[in-house]
């Protein structure tokens, strides 16, 4: 198996994008963030998104070229609108934002609205807290891959609608805590299909509502569901979930 280097992962990624119609920039945050995904062990919100992307970018879903718009802002907020394109971008655009306005006031709060899948929550919190700030993020996913049934139920309903924070640590690096509302992401569910590796039990139902260990359960029509996270005890992932959803 060969082995790449988290350089040249971002390098290629880079092209990549690039060819799909993305402006240097652009494509360079979005191979960035991915790559160094992989690189602190967390291969669902890595280079395994790059077919994906491209995938929703042919179907006109993400906008490669999109240009962030700031429609509201005041000394301590601000709304970003990101037209439908990375969302990297426009997150990378409101963390910088926030980091400012926090600076200048003590606290402040940025909604991004029309954003694509932005990769791993992570990252952004911990990049918040090594600038010695304490960053809180939600994110839903706008009514779309609402592959998470409620308690009890069989269909999905919510996104996994993650949530992150992140804590300066005192000696210039970062507590972070980044957690989906379900049992797992659903990139974990991705890469166990890939590998052709059945998924721990508790993880997903099939359509009819029974537990499966088979990913293709989740991924094929007619499809199953991902669980909210809390075994027996999971309506208070469902509750959290609900709460991101609106937060988001």
């Amino acid at each position: 198996m060969p082995v790449l280097s988290i350089e040249h992962l971002r390098q290629v990624g880079a092209a990549i994008f690039a060819a799909a119609g993305a402006p240097p920039a652009a494509a360079n945050v979005v191979a960035k963030l991915l790559a160094d995904a992989n690189a602190v062990g967390h291969d669902s919100h890595g280079v395994i998104r790059i077919p994906q992307y491209i995938s929703t970018i042919e179907k006109g879903e993400i906008v490669p070229h999109a240009e962030v718009e700031v429609v509201r802002q005041t000394a301590a907020a601000a709304v970003l609108d990101g037209h439908w394109g990375f969302g990297q971008v426009v997150m990378n655009q409101a963390v910088e934002m926030g980091l400012e306005r926090a600076g200048n006031c003590g606290v402040a709060a940025i909604t991004v609205k029309n954003a694509n899948h932005i990769g791993r929550l992570g990252s952004y919190v911990e990049h918040i807290a090594e600038a010695n700030m304490i960053g809180l993020l939600c994110a839903n996913s706008h009514g779309a891959g609402a592959g998470v049934a409620p308690w009890g139920g069989i269909a999905g309903r919510l996104g996994t609608n993650p949530l992150a924070g992140g804590w300066p640590d005192g000696e210039g690096g970062a507590l972070v805590l980044d957690i989906t509302t379900s049992v797992v992401a659903e990139g974990k569910v991705r890469v166990k299909r890939n590998r052709g590796e059945p998924v721990p039990e508790g993880w997903i139902i099939d359509a009819a509502g029974q537990p499966s260990t088979d990913p293709a359960d989740f991924y094929d029509e007619p499809r199953g569901s991902l669980l909210p996270f809390g075994g027996l005890m999971g309506h208070k992932g469902y509750g959290l979930g609900v709460v991101v959803e609106l937060l988001g």
